[in-house]
């Protein structure tokens, strides 16, 4: 004998059961369109009016892609006028104008850049990277009164630019090459080298009571003697952290620059 069937669905607005699932969502959508607000059927009413015919879709799409075209030419038409800005762009020209170093590069290098037995001190406990940068600081001071003969600038990432005096005794200023950065870092090694034989001497007696402090000093001679002098991915990396230390905005600056 078959059993009386099982409604495991139940309409909550008329009470009607049903055992299939897909009977009860038909159902349902029906008996809730019933059960709404006379309010509720006149907003939808409302709503549905207000829904645009194919023709109007068409003629939004057709409105649209118009918009877009001219949005698509302006954005061309700024990027043409930045590109001809950068071709105008002359910083070395500026510089020249507008920037009068202190000192020339070589006289900076040749009697203005100094190490001391504080920073052969910062090498003893920190890494080489740290410790030329802060020595670059020290020799580039920010708050100092003096103009240096090395600049660089937002507008041109990682660029930095030197002042030399040419046949004529002028002030030029040049992208710093590759040249350059090798003489400031040789400049370095050999002027913490005497700032580490100055240590040496002054604190002779720690050696004879410290092994470890003879292991330190070792340790920062390896590092000192491990600069590198070529364009590689250290030399990158001073580079990069002199630039974040050194640069400048030219943005508030009237006048016109080449990158």
């Amino acid at each position: 004998m078959i059993g009386e069937p099982t409604y495991q669905f139940n309409c909550l607005i008329c009470q009607k059961k049903y055992t299939r699932k897909s009977s009860f969502d038909k159902h349902k959508i029906l008996c809730d369109f019933k059960a709404k607000s006379k309010w509720e059927k006149k907003i939808e009413d409302e709503e549905q009016d207000d829904m645009p015919s194919y023709s109007e879709l068409v003629n939004i799409v057709q409105q649209l892609s118009i918009k877009l075209t001219k949005m698509e030419e302006k954005y061309g038409h700024i990027q043409q006028w930045v590109s001809r800005k950068k071709q105008k762009l002359d910083i070395i020209a500026w510089l020249n104008t507008n920037v009068k170093p202190t000192m020339v590069f070589t006289e900076w290098i040749q009697h203005n850049f100094f190490v001391n037995i504080d920073h052969f001190e910062t090498l003893m406990e920190n890494s080489l990277f740290y410790t030329i940068q802060k020595v670059l600081e020290f020799n580039l001071n920010k708050s100092s009164e003096y103009t240096y003969p090395i600049q660089c600038f937002t507008q041109k990432p990682n660029t930095f630019y030197i002042a030399e005096e040419d046949a004529n005794m002028a002030t030029k200023w040049r992208k710093l090459e590759l040249s350059d950065m090798v003489l400031i870092l040789k400049t370095f090694q050999n002027r913490m080298i005497k700032a580490l034989t100055q240590w040496k001497t002054e604190n002779s007696d720690k050696f004879d009571n410290s092994d470890k402090i003879s292991v330190i000093y070792q340790k920062a001679i390896i590092k000192l003697m491990n600069i590198s002098f070529c364009q590689d991915a250290s030399l990158s990396r001073i580079k990069h952290n002199l630039y974040y230390y050194l640069k400048n905005d030219l943005k508030s600056v009237d006048a016109e620059f080449e990158f």
